[in-house]
C-alpha cells in the first residue's frame, strides 16, 4: 500500500460523527502547546472511498486543535475504506494503540521535560 501525505483544506474534511473520543481540558491545553511549538507533525488518516471521501477515521482531536488555532490546510493520508463498519473498527483500533510507557526508562529523563510534554507528578507514582 502506497500512502500519500497531502495538505488539504481544512474545511474539507469531515469529522465522523462517531469517533468516542473526548479530551479533557489539560489535553486539549497539552496538544495546542505541542502544535504551537512543534507543529503538525502526525497527519490525519480519512477515507477516499466513494461515498465515505474526506471522513476522519483518526485524527480528531488533531483537526480540532488545528481548527482552533486557524490553520487553513492539515496533513492527510487517504486510505479507502468503502464499509463503514470497517471504517469504524479502523477508528477503535487505532485509538486502542496507545501503548503503555517503560517507567523505568522514563525516570532518565529530566521532570522539567516530562512535565512540558504533559506527564503529571502528582497523578503518578513511578515518577
Amino acid at each position: 500500500m502506497n500512502l500519500q501525505i497531502q495538505q488539504v483544506p481544512i474545511n474539507t474534511l469531515k469529522p465522523s460523527a462517531y469517533n468516542p473520543r473526548v479530551w479533557d481540558q489539560k489535553t486539549i491545553q497539552d496538544l495546542t502547546k505541542s502544535i504551537k511549538e512543534n507543529g503538525f507533525l502526525i497527519p490525519i488518516l480519512a477515507n477516499s472511498a466513494k461515498g465515505r471521501e474526506q471522513v476522519v477515521i483518526s485524527g480528531h482531536f488533531r483537526l480540532k486543535i488545528a481548527k482552533d488555532l486557524g490553520y487553513k490546510t492539515v496533513p492527510v493520508t487517504y486510505i479507502s475504506v468503502p464499509d463503514i463498519e470497517k471504517e469504524k473498527r479502523l477508528n477503535l483500533t487505532i485509538n486502542r494503540l496507545s501503548g503503555a510507557w517503560d517507567y523505568d526508562l522514563l525516570k532518565n529523563f529530566d521532570i522539567e521535560m516530562l512535565l512540558e510534554s504533559g506527564f503529571d507528578d502528582r497523578s503518578n507514582t513511578h515518577l
